[in-house]
């Protein structure tokens, strides 16, 4: 499994080298990029299958605890109201900042906005010191709320920029979403009948290796596709990840201070911050099965460009914040020091 290991821990590099080579690549062969279009559909099931074969959804919400009720109140805040309403608002500031782009970039901003927790979302919590479990929970829940939020928020902020066939967008919601969920779950109990759980785990990291080349895959002929219009225009790389990273740190920022007056212990909160990032993968998905390759762009934006950069370095902000508090904790005076 070493080869899966580095794929791993070595995405954030991967995924940037691939971009840069990919997109040069494309300025000069654009026909062969276009004519491996195809393939994507195999690439993103690849990306998805894994997370659809482990999501356990009758497990996530078999205990009930106040701080979980708290959270998932909270969450379904965030998903039903106040994340649709940001991203109507950050798709007026990007109209604003870079006038005459490409609508259908701007579908895949939207997307990646309005997408469900990513499933890396509970290992970069468990990274940070939060509680891993409260984060599964939140990507179990929000991928379900995902199945109403996407299609129908996107057909809403989208309608007057560009033609938002609601078919195409439920079809990609089925071919991309929902079939890969009943794959999955499909495959996983017939493995628990026929074998074992054990058989199951020693799936896991072949599947993670299968997910990974998917989406290095789908990097590859994406920005190769689009090598050409990036660059034409590089701004919209520059600009836009600096839009997409402000916009994320905001809805981190909104998720840290919701906790804080809730009452949750700082690993809880640590949990809800990590409860506001977006699955590139679903996005993608949708943004290719809908708009088309250049769609795929606006994702990625809100992916390795921003969401992933953030979900790093907030493991490092929230050590910083956990020593601080030890320090305060072991340095309170007692009764007869005072």
């Amino acid at each position: 499994m070493g080869a899966i290991n580095f794929l791993k821990e070595k995405m954030f590099y991967i995924v940037f080298t691939l971009i840069f080579l990919s997109s040069y690549a494309g300025l000069y062969h654009r026909e062969m990029f276009l004519s491996l279009k195809w393939t994507l559909p195999v690439a993103l099931f690849m990306m998805l299958f894994q997370p659809m074969v482990f999501m356990n959804i009758r497990k996530a919400f078999t205990t009930r605890t106040e701080i979980k009720t708290k959270y998932l109140v909270a969450l379904t805040a965030f998903y039903l109201l106040l994340f649709p309403a940001l991203t109507w608002l950050l798709l007026k500031f990007w109209l604003a900042v870079i006038p005459g782009i490409d609508p259908r970039l701007l579908a895949g901003i939207v997307l990646i906005s309005l997408a469900p927790l990513p499933s890396s979302a509970p290992a970069f919590t468990n990274l940070a010191g939060g509680k891993f479990q409260l984060t599964l929970v939140g990507v179990i829940w929000t991928f379900l709320l995902s199945l109403f939020v996407m299609p129908i928020y996107a057909r809403f902020i989208l309608h007057t920029l560009i033609k938002v066939p609601m078919w195409l967008l439920l079809k990609s919601l089925v071919l991309y979403i929902i079939a890969p969920l009943a794959a999955g779950q499909l495959t996983k109990y017939a493995i628990l009948n026929w074998k074992s759980e054990e058989a199951l785990m020693k799936l896991k990291e072949p599947l993670v290796g299968l997910s990974l080349l998917g989406m290095y895959w789908m990097i590859i002929v994406v920005f190769g596709i689009n090598g050409k219009m990036i660059a034409e225009r590089p701004e919209i790389i520059i600009v836009g990840a600096l839009i997409m990273n402000a916009y994320f740190i905001a809805r981190a920022a909104i998720a840290y201070f919701t906790g804080k007056a809730l009452g949750f212990p700082l690993e809880q909160n640590i949990s809800l911050v990590y409860s506001t990032g977006s699955n590139m993968t679903l996005a993608t998905a949708m943004a290719i099965g809908t708009f088309g390759p250049l769609a795929a762009v606006g994702t990625a934006l809100g992916g390795p460009f921003s969401d992933m950069i953030l979900m790093i370095l907030f493991v490092k902000l929230f050590a910083i914040l956990r020593a601080r508090r030890i320090y305060v904790e072991t340095n309170i005076p007692t009764g007869d020091e005072r």
